[in-house]
């Protein structure tokens, strides 16, 4: 039998020290305050916030853990006009993004008969996404006048990912603030998530820029949706991952003219976070922009709204996301379509000091030292396996059984995910982009190899415990 690598018999103590993911029902929400609304909501000061936390979770060194939990709404009916969300310490201490990061999380709602489906993909049997962020953190805000009705008998659920760059094992709780207005004068808003990807890649749109641009040039994804009902767009926001430069939502029937562009902020280049070594994936931006107006813009049942997403395209760039959230107000005596905009649009400034270009990051692979600590390192021990056609590689008992392989330009190689924990494969570093779903128990996934060069691939859900390289030869 052959012996287990360091780093994978490491890999498993680790992994075995930290519980797996929660299922919904587990860590359930707990109410710990009533307050006044935070700043962050831009809401009526008389009204009341609801604060509510769920865990612990136990994030394990170099960890990426996920999961779905059932979390609760206010135990009051209403309308929820401005929420956000962040990991806290046991005592309510917020936690650094470069100690323990929320790298996104979706809060849904099936209401109080569970019945209630999802805006954009009502097709799909997933409740209705109506507030989720990311990195950036941006708190859901809406015109006074509207909010999301809720009841206090809804049917919550959150889904989450949280990264821990560090070596030291964490424990995080996540709390969500919720501001709600009881009052019968509120308009109803429906939320839509409009991807660049559709309904077919939720509720995991992702997809990769494979680089290899010239400098200054952008990668560009885009897709058309058609509104549900007739009404008034009140709020709009996006969420973009790192390498992003903006995303856009128009109106092709317009003339195609742009009603909102989602603008990133990425952080100055002293944050701690471009300290930590190593990086286990691009940070995202800390700030996307954020548009409202009570006037709002009129919409038809049917009219179309395309979404684009815009990244830099000479560095790839894995596991990229490009998502307009948009507020619908149904109101069938909305106006024209295509008159003049809101002359009272608001756009909420950036909440924190950054940059509005995508700094370049250097990514590598790491493995996990005797002394517990994650060190780069160029590729993984052995030598290199040379192979004439295409090629297949077991990932399981996390490890890929050909960690360095050499092949042809234009072969392919297939990837298969055994055993019952999730892995995947993706670009840490090489000439071009890309990163497979991820996946277990015998799925596969292959992938043709055009431009010659190294690349340098890792997990990302187990990313200092196994990598691999591949040679492609001219």
């Amino acid at each position: 039998m052959r012996a287990l690598p360091v780093a994978v018999l490491a890999a498993a103590a680790l992994l075995a020290a930290a519980p797996a993911a929660a299922s919904a029902g587990q860590n359930a929400a707990r109410l710990v305050a009533v307050t006044a609304p935070p700043p962050e909501h831009h809401a009526d000061p008389a009204l009341k916030t609801y604060v509510f936390r769920f865990g612990p979770h136990r994030i394990g060194p170099y960890q990426v853990a996920r999961g779905t939990d059932v979390v609760r709404p206010p135990p009051v009916d209403g309308a929820v006009v401005g929420m956000d969300t962040r990991l806290v310490t046991s005592a309510g201490a917020p936690i650094p993004q470069w100690e323990l990061m929320l790298h996104h999380i979706v809060y849904s709602d099936g209401g109080p008969d569970r019945r209630r489906h999802d805006g954009a993909c009502p097709g799909r049997p997933s409740f209705e996404r109506f507030f989720g962020t990311s990195e950036e953190q941006r708190a859901l805000t809406l015109p006074r006048g509207y909010g999301y009705a809720i009841t206090a008998r809804d049917n919550w659920r959150a889904g989450w990912m949280v990264m821990n760059h560090r070596a030291d094992g964490r424990t995080a709780l996540v709390e969500y603030r919720v501001t709600v207005d009881t009052s019968a004068a509120v308009r109803p808003v429906r939320p839509l998530w409009l991807s660049v990807l559709g309904c077919d890649r939720s509720p995991d749109p992702q997809f990769s820029v494979p680089g290899g641009g010239r400098p200054g040039s952008t990668d560009a994804r885009a897709r058309s949706w058609r509104m549900p009902v007739t009404g008034r767009i009140v709020a709009l926001g996006g969420h973009l991952h790192g390498g992003a430069r903006r995303l856009e939502v128009a109106e092709p029937g317009c003339g195609g003219r742009t009603i909102f562009t989602a603008r990133p902020t990425y952080a100055t280049a002293d944050d701690p976070l471009y300290a930590v070594r190593p990086l286990l994936h691009e940070p995202d931006p800390k700030d996307i922009s954020w548009t409202q107006s009570a006037a709002g813009w009129p919409v038809r049942a049917g009219t179309r709204l395309r979404v684009r997403a815009l990244y830099d395209a000479e560095r790839a760039h894995m596991r990229v996301m490009g998502i307009a959230h948009v507020y619908l107000a149904p109101d069938a005596s909305a106006g024209d379509p295509c008159g003049a905009p809101p002359a009272e649009a608001e756009t909420l400034a950036a909440a924190v000091p950054g940059r509005p270009d995508p700094p370049a990051i250097g990514l590598t692979l790491a493995r996990l030292g005797r002394d517990g600590l994650a060190h780069p390192f160029a590729r993984p021990p052995g030598p290199i396996r040379r192979v004439r056609g295409d090629a297949r590689v077991r990932v399981e008992h996390y490890a890929f059984s050909a960690p360095n392989l050499s092949i042809e330009r234009g072969r392919r190689i297939t990837w298969r995910f055994g055993g019952g924990t999730r892995h995947d494969a993706t670009l840490a570093d090489g000439p071009d982009g890309f990163a497979s779903p991820q996946g277990d128990g015998g799925a596969t996934w292959s992938r043709r190899f055009r431009r010659p060069g190294a690349y340098r691939i890792y997990c990302s859900l187990h990313p200092v415990f196994m990598a691999q390289y591949v040679r492609v030869r001219p």
